[in-house]
């Protein structure tokens, strides 16, 4: 069985001894926060919707080169070359196939974090029965009408190769279909993912699952750069529009200090560095301990020297410059980008602030992401709660490098469970607080719907 890697705390008692700080729907956070929010909430509102966004997407991490080079070799501004180096040491451990001698299984999902993360990009919408296929997708698993982290019979995801022979529980991906229609008459088509879980038994029968897709690994480390308290502004302001939309911080546990801080990774922001993201995902993934998830009494499969090869071979890389960005069709997509309320949620300019990584330290970005988690819809839930994030809440997933993926191919699918083929699909999945974005989105105009994917493909 799969022991949890993390679990519920009370947030009351982590804050205990902290007067000075006040409880509301954006967590516990110090008064002078709350003051500052109040005083410059007005210049986190979104911005101009025709001024500039750069190209330069990373600000100065932005690398020129194609893809997959882009993501895997160091950034531009990484210069010295024991840095460059360092970076660098990171993609064999990430690539490397593992083995039953290294530590790996004896349950898992792949065998690599490159076989999900496939060429640093985004992974397929692949869940294999095959012994010899790993899987590219995780199906987490969780006992229907509880609260608790996992189904306790069968781990908290799906575990569905081994090393040694077949795995107990497999599964099967199925989708179902419903059309519906813009307001023009355009009709459209959408699926639903549904995972059949083999052998069928009665705690099968009980038990939720959540598709997710492995996200192209571009520029972590800004994002874990960004002040947490620029999120909090960002929640307070977008209250402040009562424009429906009411983005939060979800608050998690720092593995390595105890302390409670602000979620960014995972598509329901469930860890705060990309180290423990990455120590998550080996953990959970692959079943291999390390320094920070680890069964008690038994050395760590991967060392502290090869977790931090990981982290910064992910935190350092570079971000894919967009492109076509002065074509009068994506100056339009843009301009209708914004009057839809879409940045309102996906940010197109951030700045981080001071970092140990000093290439990260006071860039000004664009992810086109606000990193807070919304609730979206009866549509997108999925039962599955994780820590402070409910089955309806989503982190907004970031947009930069989006041109990396073609969604006129087979191969491209979108959100969190590559239920959507194209951009278009993963607009109109868009519920709860987008609701009206996605209302404005179906009263387009067909011209207009294509100007908005023609800027979207270009980022």
């Amino acid at each position: 069985m799969l022991r949890e890697q993390s679990r519920h705390f009370d947030r009351r008692s982590s804050f205990r001894g902290h007067p000075q700080k006040v409880v509301s729907r954006w967590g516990r956070v110090p008064i002078k926060t709350v003051l500052a929010a109040l005083a410059t909430y007005a210049t986190l509102l979104p911005q101009n919707a025709h001024s500039e966004t750069s190209a330069r997407l990373g600000g100065d991490l932005t690398s020129d080169l194609p893809f997959p080079l882009a993501l895997q070799v160091a950034a531009p501004n990484v210069t010295a070359p024991e840095r460059r180096e360092l970076q660098a040491s990171g993609f064999a451990p990430f690539h490397r196939l593992r083995t039953q001698e290294e530590g790996l299984g004896p349950l898992f999902v792949n065998n690599s974090c490159g076989g999900c993360h496939v060429n640093n990009g985004r992974g397929p919408a692949n869940v294999s029965r095959s012994p010899a296929l790993p899987s590219q997708m995780v199906v987490k698993l969780r006992i229907r009408g509880r609260r608790g982290l996992s189904a306790s019979e069968m781990g908290s995801q799906l575990l569905d190769h081994s090393t040694q022979g077949s795995a107990p529980l497999s599964a099967r991906l199925s989708w179902a279909l419903t059309e519906g229609q813009y307001h023009d008459g355009t009709r459209y088509q959408l699926r639903t993912p549904k995972v059949i879980l083999h052998p069928k038994n009665s705690s099968a029968g009980r038990v939720a699952t959540s598709l997710r897709m492995a996200p192209p690994i571009i520029g972590p480390g800004l994002l874990e750069a960004v002040p947490w308290t620029t999120l909090f502004k960002l929640s307070f302001a977008q209250d402040a529009l009562k424009d429906g939309v009411t983005g939060r911080l979800n608050w998690v546990k720092d593995a390595r200090s105890g302390a409670l801080t602000v979620g960014r990774f995972g598509f329901k922001a469930t860890h705060p560095t990309v180290e423990q993201q990455t120590a998550a995902a080996l953990y959970t993934d692959m079943r291999m301990t390390n320094p920070i998830f680890h069964d008690e009494n038994l050395t760590a499969e991967v060392s502290e020297s090869e977790l931090s090869a990981l982290t910064m071979y992910q935190r350092l890389g570079g971000v894919p410059a967009a492109h076509s960005q002065s074509s009068p069709r994506a100056a339009a997509g843009k301009g209708i980008f914004f009057s839809l309320g879409c940045e309102l949620c996906h940010r197109s300019t951030l700045f981080t602030g001071k970092h140990k990584d000093p290439e990260l330290t006071h860039q000004t970005i664009h992810p086109y992401s606000d990193l807070l988690i919304h609730n979206m819809g009866p549509g997108l839930a999925d039962g599955v709660q994780e820590l402070g994030a409910t089955g309806a809440e989503w982190k907004t997933t970031p947009l930069w490098g989006l041109h990396l993926l073609d969604d006129r191919s087979k191969a491209s699918v979108y959100l969190h469970d590559g239920r959507a083929r194209t951009i278009e699909e993963a607009i109109l999945w868009h519920g709860g607080e987008a609701a009206r974005a996605q209302h404005r989105f179906t009263r387009l105009s067909k011209r207009e719907r294509a100007d908005l994917i023609h800027f979207l493909r270009s980022l």
